[in-house]
Order: C-alpha cells, then structure tokens, then sequence
C-alpha cells in the first residue's frame, strides 16, 4: 500500500479534535499542553523528540472597547490587536478621519492625521501598522471582514532585536467587522466625528515552546540532510483550521511515513512552532538563527502547512519557488487532480529560513472560492464544523507525496532549470528600467544566462541518474546553489538577518530600479538610490557567479 493510502480519517479528526480542545495562545499552559501531546505523539511513532523552550517577544490582545461620543452616542463591537499599544483602563478619546486604503497618500488626502484616529480600509496588518505610525495617527480602526479578524501587527520579523525594536508599531490598533466599519465611515462623510476607545493589550519576553521531531532516514545510500516539515501549533481561539488541522495533518503525515523510513534517502524533521500569531514568527525566526550553519548546511527544503481541509475549500493555491513549483503542482494533480497556483513564496507563513538559502514549497494549499481561507479564519468561529475531513484526508495526501519524494527520489526534485530561466526573465525584464535610470544590469544579466545553460546540462545529466555517488554529487551542488541564490534573490538583509514582515517583490535588492527610472537623473534622491542599486547588482551578481562555480565543478566531476 502506497503512503497516501495509509492515510486515516479517523486518525486524523482524532488529531483535530485533541489539538482543538486547547487555546493555544503563545506562551500559555494551554500551548505548552498541546505541545506535550504533540512530542507524545511524535514519540510512539518513532520519532527522535524533543520540547525546546525558548524566549520570545510575545504581544496578547485582551478586551478592547469603542463608543461614538459625537455626533451621536453608541457602543461598536472591536477588537484590539497583537502588538499595538494598550491605552490604560482610562481609554482614549479623539477625533476619527477617514483614511481610504491607509496608503500613504490616503493619510494625505485626508489632511492633518496625526493625533487623531484614523479609519482605514482592510483587515489589520503590519503595512497598516507602519503607515499610521509613520502618519504620527494616535489610532488605527480596520474595517475587517464579515468578522474582524485577530492579527499580529508588528513590522518585525521575529524577535526584536536591539536594531529593530524602533520598528514596533507606535499606535493603538482595532478592528471591526463590515457592518460597523461602514457605518463610522458614513458619520465621517457627514460631519465631524468623535470616539473614545480602550485596548488592553500584555506584551513581553514569554517563555515559548517548539516541539521538534526527527526520523533518520534508513536507505544505504543515505545523506547527512533532512527535510524541514513545519507549522505553528499556536493559534487564535480554539484555532480548529488554522493551525489544527495542519498539526493534525503533520502527525497523520509523521504517523504514515516512519514505518517506511528505510526507502528514504533524507531524514525528516518535524518542527511545530509557536508565536507565529502572537510574535510574528518568534519561533520558527529563532531556530533560524540559532540553528544557521545545520540548515545551510543540510536541510534540502521548506515544507510548511497551514489550514487545510476547510469545507468548500476546493481552490488550490500556495506558497512556491520555481524551482519547487513542479513539485508541488504534481502533488496537487496526483491528489486532487486539481491545478494548482503555485505562487511566488512571501513574507509569511514562517518563512524564516530563506537566508540560510532553503528552498520552500507549500503552507496553507486549499481555498475559498474567493481565494481566502474562509470568514471564520482569525475568529472565534474556527471550529471542528469547519472541517471537512474527505477534503482534509485529500490536503494530507498533498503533503504526503511532496514530501516522500524530497525524502526518497534519488535526485534531489528541485528544478534550478526552471528557477535560472525565471531569473534571467526577471533580470532582463529591469533592464530597460535599469538602463533609463543610469544602471547597467547587462553583466549580471550575461551571467545569469550563463547560470542558466549551466543548469540546463545539470538537469540534463541527472535525468539519467539512479542513485549512488553520482547522486550524491547532484544533490551537493542543488544545495548549494540554492544556497547562493536564495539568500541573494529572495532577501534585502542577507543570510543573517530576517527582512521586515512587509510584502516584497522578487529581487528586493534591485526593486528600486524602476523607480529609478522615474526620477531626475541628476537629483539627490536618484543619486542615493543609485548607491543602493549598484550594491544591490554587486550581491545578485556576486550569488550567481558562486553558483555558476558550484556548477562547473560538479560538471567536471561527473565527466
């Protein structure tokens, strides 16, 4: 019987149900509870397991209020947020302007917003967080969904670190559903409008859990490298999707594939993490940096789940690189027989370990009709009646065939072929901007040409390979070209820090070049600019060449 035929349904709810029972806020005797079980379970099945236990910077929401004081007299339901500022038992009371989107243009159209509180467009969110604080707004109220939705709104990846901390968001932060969100709009098109509010909100070092599990690979031609399998066990509320049914469907997946641990050529490891909701991705943030040269070192790719098994979730789309899309797209046909939209990889989803130069696949895989992970996502109405447990023993499936494969096949299933013609395309696609602008991007672009037909006789080579030391030689040089590109393509910090919790596009070294090109060649702005760039070319450039020597020498050494 195939691993995906070993999947259980009954095993699986059961997992669901068990997580679910708790609250797992970050920090909390119920996490560490839920935790417990989790290593309990990871044990009986064989797995290495272990409870690790670390400080992170953890923000808990607690009661918020909101009243109209003028023109009129009522109470509006809200929330606070994760991060934002508490106001004190006394509250706050100011005047609300309409902010549109809270773009920094918005903030200008609507006049003077410093010092009052600002009502914007959109469920909360770290960008919002920054442009209020930017915009010196004394509140923020988020006009959420049908439900406001719980967030995390620091800027901050991770921990804040002594050069980061300046970054935390500076403002009080509350949300409230549609209905109510529209209806403050309406009274700030008529007139003047006053409000008072209050936020509670507990923030500090916590002491926090990761449960970690490891399964030795058995093959004889075994790697000193391990596959990384992660999601967060913390959530909002009972939290029966997001993230239970991804924890349940991590030890349904752990359960299935250790009595075949001897056909696996990696290992795998297991890491449940907390403050993802609650500390923007402390945890999966510090075992990046504590564990650095082992993932650089071994780990061959990211596996990270989120909510899965939704009811009416049947619109397949995640997290991907081109070079693990091809990967994740079997996966979803084989499962679901489904397309699947393998996006881009963001800034989300515990994707911490992009400077350690880790390739990445997947998080959250099944939708809405409308692309979100359904109205009770973030609210105190994630519970198990929202689970369809057919379609989470389908999403399962998904990551039980990715996952045996990075595990198993002989050649490492990453397609660098598709990945350097993706950069090349990208690269020449700012060239024209570049040169308008007064940057020459026509080196690094020959090299990534270059790097391009290097990885075209690499893909070449290995179609033939079975296994064995040839293999082995293979899968050396896909780790560490991954290792030069990512780092250099996907980050602005480098491999040793985390770039902010804001959305970024790919290259984010190059990414001013276009507005480059919009700018007097001659002013100071496109001067200052121009430093940046260069510096940028200089590290793009740089990771290219390295992976291009990579290349060449395994080349050579398979004849």
């Amino acid at each position: 019987m195939s691993s995906p035929e070993l999947i259980s349904e009954a095993q699986l709810t059961e997992f669901n149900r068990t997580i679910a029972r708790w609250t797992r806020l970050s920090g909390t005797p119920d996490e560490r509870e839920a935790a417990a079980y989790v290593e309990e379970q990871l044990r009986s099945f064989g797995y290495a397991a272990q409870t690790i236990v670390h400080d992170a910077y953890i923000s808990l929401p607690g009661a918020a209020s909101l009243a109209v004081v003028r023109p009129e007299s009522r109470d509006v339901p809200c929330i606070t947020h994760s991060m934002g500022i508490p106001t004190g038992p006394g509250g706050v009371a100011a005047e609300l302007v309409y902010a549109g989107k809270g773009t920094p243009e918005d903030y200008a159209h609507a006049g003077n917003a410093a010092g009052k509180v600002a009502l914007v467009e959109g469920r909360a969110t770290p960008q919002h967080a920054v442009n209020a604080t930017r915009a010196g707004v004394l509140g923020l109220i988020c006009i959420s969904g049908r439900h406001a939705h719980e967030m995390c709104c620091s800027p901050v990846w991770g921990n804040p670190s002594e050069t980061t901390k300046d970054a935390l968001p500076r403002v009080h932060l509350l949300s409230v559903n549609r209905g109510d969100g529209e209806a403050l709009r309406g009274l700030c098109g008529r007139g003047p409008v006053e409000v008072r509010f209050t936020a509670d909100v507990r923030t500090g070092w916590t002491a926090t859990p990761i449960v970690v599990g490891d399964l030795a690979p058995g093959h004889p031609d075994a790697e000193p490298a391990f596959v990384l399998f992660s999601g967060h066990l913390d959530g909002w509320y009972l939290g029966a999707m997001d993230n239970g049914s991804a924890n349940a469907a991590m030890l349904e997946v752990a359960r299935v594939l250790a009595p075949q641990r001897a056909a696996f050529r990696r290992g795998l490891r297991l890491a449940f993490w907390s403050g993802h909701s609650h500390g923007r991705y402390s945890s999966s943030a510090w075992y990046a940096d504590t564990n650095w040269f082992d993932l650089a070192d071994r780990c061959v790719c990211h596996v990270n789940v989120d909510s899965l098994g939704g009811i009416d979730a049947d619109t397949f789309a995640t997290n991907s690189m081109p070079e693990t899309a091809p990967l994740g797209i079997w996966a979803v046909r084989e499962a679901a027989g489904a397309a699947l939209d393998a996006r881009r990889v963001g800034r989300n989803s515990d994707q911490s370990f992009l400077g350690a130069g880790v390739p990445s696949l997947l998080g959250s895989v099944s939708h809405q009709a409308d692309g979100s992970l359904g109205w009770w996502w973030h609210t105190p109405y994630d519970t198990l009646d929202k689970i369809d447990p057919a379609r989470l023993v389908r999403d399962t499936k998904i990551f039980v065939l990715a996952i045996s494969r990075l595990l198993a096949d002989p050649v490492l299933p990453l397609d660098y072929a598709a990945a350097s013609r993706n950069l090349t395309q990208s690269l020449e696609g700012l060239a024209v901007a570049a040169t308008a602008g007064g940057l020459d991007l026509r080196a690094v672009t020959a090299e990534a040409a270059r790097l391009q037909e290097l990885c075209g006789r690499l893909s070449q080579a290995a179609a033939s390979v079975t296994g064995g030391p040839r293999a082995r030689e293979i899968n050396t040089c896909l780790r560490r070209v991954g290792r030069a590109l990512i780092s250099a393509t996907y980050t602005a910090s480098g491999p040793f820090a985390h770039d902010p919790a804001l959305e970024t596009t790919f290259l984010p070294r190059l990414a001013g070049v276009r507005r480059l090109a919009a700018l007097p060649p001659g002013s100071d702005e496109a001067k200052f600019l121009r430093v940046d760039l260069v510096r940028g070319r200089n590290a793009v450039t740089a990771a290219i060449q390295e992976a291009c020597r990579h290349l060449d020498a395994c080349l050579e050494r398979l004849g």
